[in-house]
């Protein structure tokens, strides 16, 4: 999954578990993004012609094997 804080470069993670609401990326505390942060997300490997989708999201949590991230529902506002 590539992950590109709202400022700053695009970094790419593995997934480790995918829900409704959110995602836990894998990754070393030095490559984590700080808590608090929105970031856009996007799948790292797509079919050739598609542009995949862009969610955005905010990092909520992260601990030595990586960071918790949920989805933003901005049509929810």
């Amino acid at each position: 999954m590539s992950v590109k804080p709202v400022v700053g470069q695009t970094k790419t993670y593995t997934t480790l578990d995918i829900s409704h609401g959110g995602m836990f990326l894998m990754s070393q505390i030095s490559e984590q993004v700080p808590v608090g942060t929105v970031v856009v997300i996007s799948p790292a490997r797509h079919l050739p012609g598609i542009t995949p989708p862009a969610i955005k999201a905010r990092v909520v949590r992260s601990n030595a094997e990586g960071m918790g991230i949920e989805f933003i529902n901005e049509s929810a506002s």
